[in-house]
Order: structure tokens, then sequence, then C-alpha cells
């Protein structure tokens, strides 16, 4: 190990006497050094040096202090959540050292699973389900943390239409596969990730198990057809025993949600906890396969974004577990206009789920209008 004070964390003197390290509030730290120990010692955890080779030149230093000594001091420091590991930015790219900064400056001290968590992205497999808004906007964002491979599925072209919000395209794609487009931007800005493309178009839940068997988490941006498209994804999910976050966009908000199989309660789960507790919901749901008329998209580039950023991250939550996961098992609106984030509601595993329990045939009835 070589210790350092976390390269996100500042060191400032307010005093001869006074250090603070770090500037966010709530982890920023402010120390007193009236004998000047740490005036000696914060310098040496720099990342260069091995644990040991600091507590001898410390101990060099400050005379009068014993190894055990200075081991305290930066136990003690370690376990304020100001230390991390050197070696953890060794063999990472330069592209992605900002990345693990973020993690170990999440950490709440440097066994938490935030100061390896880099090191478990790249070498994650990622499933990205459309290209659509949410997708094609997820994709830069998933290059940028650093994968070992991501699988795209989409099948459409880019259409003028897309362009207020599908900002990977550009005017001079319009007509193109999207599928193309992006393969181009995938060699452009990561040529280290394996990146496969399938064009196609999802028609059952055995052509998302093809693709996604082995990957680390699922992310579903589709929705042709209607529900469908997500229960297929989920399906997948369970069936491989692999998480999923689906993002839904509306008008003025957004939501995700995220399963791990066997763990939380799975979107046919949420099915049936809607029947169950929501007056008229059948009639609705089943209204919503079926509109008189369509309505016409409805968004803009800012808030598209803004729902992929914590779809992206909730991925990267359950890949890497730097941070509990927010919307597992339960759905999370992002309201567009606010700003505000709400909990819209929680459910829990349900035993008689056609898809993670049972299969009860009771509730057969609910799933009549939207089959696999």
């Amino acid at each position: 190990m070589r210790p350092q004070i976390k390269r996100a964390l500042p060191i400032y003197w307010l005093a001869d006497d006074v250090v603070r390290i770090g500037a966010q509030q709530g982890i920023t730290k402010e120390l007193t050094d009236p004998q000047g120990q740490l005036r000696v010692l914060l310098p040496l955890l720099d990342g260069r040096r091995e644990y040991g080779d600091v507590l001898r030149e410390a101990c060099q230093a400050l005379g009068d202090l014993s190894e055990d000594d200075v081991r305290e001091g930066i136990q003690y420091l370690d376990a304020s959540g100001l230390i991390e590991d050197a070696c953890s930015y060794d063999s990472l790219p330069v592209r992605l050292e900002a990345n693990q900064t973020f993690f170990a400056a999440a950490a709440e001290n440097t066994q938490a699973a935030a100061n390896r968590a880099q090191h478990v992205l790249r070498e994650s497999h990622v499933v990205l389900l459309g290209l659509g808004g949410g997708g094609s906007a997820s994709l830069p964002q998933l290059l940028a943390c650093g994968l070992r491979k991501l699988t795209i599925l989409d099948y459409d072209v880019v259409d003028e239409s897309n362009l207020n919000r599908q900002t990977l395209f550009r005017t001079s794609d319009i007509g193109r596969k999207k599928t193309d487009v992006s393969a181009e931007y995938c060699r452009a800005f990561a040529p280290d990730v394996d990146v496969e493309v399938f064009d196609l178009k999802v028609a059952s839940v055995d052509d998302i198990v093809r693709v996604a068997r082995g990957a680390d988490v699922i992310i579903c941006a589709i929705d042709e057809p209607r529900f469908i498209a997500q229960r297929r994804a989920n399906a997948a999910a369970v069936r491989l025993g692999i998480p999923v976050v689906i993002m839904l966009t509306q008008h003025t908000s957004g939501r995700f949600f995220s399963v791990v199989p066997r763990e939380s309660g799975c979107l046919d789960c949420l099915h049936i906890f809607d029947e169950l507790n929501t007056d008229g919901f059948l009639r609705q749901f089943h209204a919503l396969m079926s509109p008189a008329r369509d309505a016409a998209t409805a968004a803009i580039a800012p808030h598209i974004q803004r729902l992929t950023s914590f779809g992206v991250d909730e991925a990267m939550r359950l890949i890497t577990g730097y941070a509990a996961p927010l919307g597992l098992g339960r759905q999370v609106e992002v309201n567009y206009i606010s700003g505000a984030l709400r909990i819209i509601m929680n459910w829990d595993r349900h035993p008689g789920c056609p898809t993670c329990g049972s299969g009860d045939s009771q509730f057969d009835y609910i799933f009549d209008a939207d089959p696999l």
C-alpha cells in the first residue's frame, strides 16, 4: 500500500497549527497541530512511498514518536475517510483517473468498495437496449465510465426529428442506422472498450437473453411495444440472474427503477402490486395499451440527459457497490420542471409473480393485455 491523502481533498492551513483537509461541507476535516506533527506527516502521505517508508521517514523527522505512534495517526486519518491507496491508480488510463478519484472520495474509508470501483468497472459488461433518447444519451456516459464491454441493440435509423434530444447523432447521420453511427462513436471515443452492436428489433425475451448472457447489468431504454418491451427486459434479467435498470420518460417528468433478481420485486411484481393496491389500475393499464391516439414526443435534450444520468449512475451503483442503488424496488420520479426527485412507490417481491415467483394463475388476467 502507498497511502496518500485522497486526491479529491485539498489541504490548506488556516493557521500555523490548524489544517483543513477537504473543502466540501460534511466531509471536511479540521485538525489542530500544536506540535507540528501533521506538518511533517501530511507531505509524506503523497502516494509515492510504501506504508513502511512513511512510518520510517516520519519517525526520523519526529524523533519523539515511535512507529506505533505514527501508525496510530495514519489510522485516525484513514478512519476519518481521508486516506486512499495510490496503488489503485497504477494501471488506470489517464482518462479514468478522475473517475477513481471520485469513487475514492465517495468512500468512507479504505476498506469501502468505492476504492476499487473503477477497477470493477474495467471488468464489467453492460447491455444497452435502445438508441433513442434515453439510449443515445446513456451511451457516451457508459463509455466514459470505462467499461470492459458494451453491447448495444437497436434497429432504427436516424431521423431529423431525433436531433432535438438524441445528441449522439448529427444532421449528416440522417438516414443511417443508429447502430452504425454508435459503433463509429464508440471506436473514436473509447477504442479500448469491446463494443458489440446488434441491428435487431427486440421481439422476444430470448432476443435479449442471447446477447446479455454473462453481462453485469442491462439498461432498458426501449419503449416499444408499449409496456411489453420493459417486461421482456425484466424477464430476461430474471432468467439470467442479472440486474436491470429501466428508464421511462413522459412529458414533464421521467422515472427510473432497478431490479435485482431474487432480491427485489421485479416489474411484474409491480404490476401485481398496482392491481392489488390501486383502484381502477387494470382498466387504465389496458386502455394505455391501445390508445385512441398516440401522443407526440415531447422532450428536450437537458431533461433526457438528466434522466439518463440517474439511470447510468444506478447501473454503476449496482455494478460497483460504491453507493446503495436509488431505485431498487422503487420508482424514482425525476421532475423536469422543479428538478426534484420523488419516490413514487415501493414494492416487494410477490410470491405469485409469473416472472420471479411461482406463476400463480390467479394473476394471469393482469397480463392478458401485454403477453410476452
